[in-house]
């Protein structure tokens, strides 16, 4: 059995990539929490309530940074709701978080399981990076990570070139980037391809399923935002698309091995996730080996029907 920690900033989009990898059946060692989408502390409940709704209050949640490593920072409640779940707001009645810390959960699961954890980070990377500074060899015993990040474009979705995740703390992903950790990339402009269009929409709100009902109550905020804000013609799914391709690699039509940097000074590139896509003069650019496998295209009628599937599961 695949064994999982998964890193979140938990709002709608995190709580159904959990529910996903419960779904299909891997062992979740448990969540690092981490400060992004809204407040931290309503990031702690929505993850403990989120397992209690499905009844799996053996899974640990782990807080972590509830900031990044150096920058100031804000979330985003807009885009989210004030409670990062839309209409829901989640108040849990048995869990609670434990006392260890999200970076050393990390490092002693690897510990654990050396060669088979595989990280889901779908959050900013300040867990992560805390645990690569103190344990140099973490990066030697995880199986892969896949980080849900960047652009692959230059399409942000918090400043014109910079997706959230990697802008939060520019600092931490530069961290992971260069620490030689087996990691794939989904970007941010790659997930704006597949979106759930009004006819999805309707079919979601049709199947009268205890989690359809609780998809629609929970994405209608992000929904909105998405078509008002964004300019989109539908909602994607960063999280959840991330959390499919780590689940079944085969959803990936094109993926290539790049050398990926992340620019972490202040002003108009903060967070900016830089592709050597090849053709430069290597004189100049110097020498880059690859670092990261990075999503181009996936297979979006495979990825909708796991998305389908995992509503029907109650």
């Amino acid at each position: 059995m695949r064994k999982f920690i998964i890193d979140c900033d938990t709002a709608e989009d995190d709580v159904f990539s959990i529910y996903m990898l419960l779904r299909n059946g891997v062992e979740l060692l448990g969540i690092t929490v981490v400060g992004g989408n809204v407040d931290y502390n309503i990031e702690l409940d929505n993850t403990l309530w989120a397992l209690e709704f499905v009844g799996r209050e053996d899974i640990p949640v782990f807080p972590g940074a509830d900031r990044p490593l150096v920058k100031p920072f804000r979330s985003v409640p807009e885009v989210h709701g004030k409670g990062g779940l839309g209409k829901i707001e989640a108040r849990p009645k048995r869990l609670r978080a434990s006392t260890k810390h999200a970076m050393d959960a990390i490092i002693e699961a690897s510990e654990n399981f050396p060669g088979e954890l595989e990280i889901l980070a779908i959050s900013p990377l300040t867990n992560l990076a805390l645990a690569l500074i103190k344990d140099r060899r973490l990066k030697e015993r995880v199986k892969r990570v896949y980080v849900m990040g960047g652009t692959i474009y230059g399409r942000g979705n918090i400043t014109p070139i910079a997706e959230y995740n990697i802008w939060v703390d520019p600092d931490a992903a530069k961290v992971v980037f260069s620490s030689g950790i087996p990691m794939t990339i989904v970007a941010w402009d790659l997930c704006t391809q597949y979106l759930v269009d009004g006819a999805l929409w309707l079919k979601i709100n049709s199947m009268g399923t205890k989690l359809s009902k609780l998809y629609i109550d929970m994405y209608s905020h992000y929904r909105d935002y998405a078509l008002r804000v964004q300019n989109l013609k539908g909602h994607p799914h960063p999280d959840v698309l991330t959390t499919a391709v780590a689940l079944d690699q085969s959803l990936i039509t094109e993926g290539r091995n790049q050398f990926v940097d992340v620019e972490n000074s202040e002003g108009l590139t903060r967070g900016a996730t830089v592709i050597d896509h090849g053709g430069v003069d290597p004189f100049l650019w110097g020498k880059r080996d690859p670092n990261a496998s990075v999503v181009y295209g996936v297979d979006s009628n495979k990825f909708f029907k796991m998305l389908i599937d995992l509503l029907s599961w109650f």
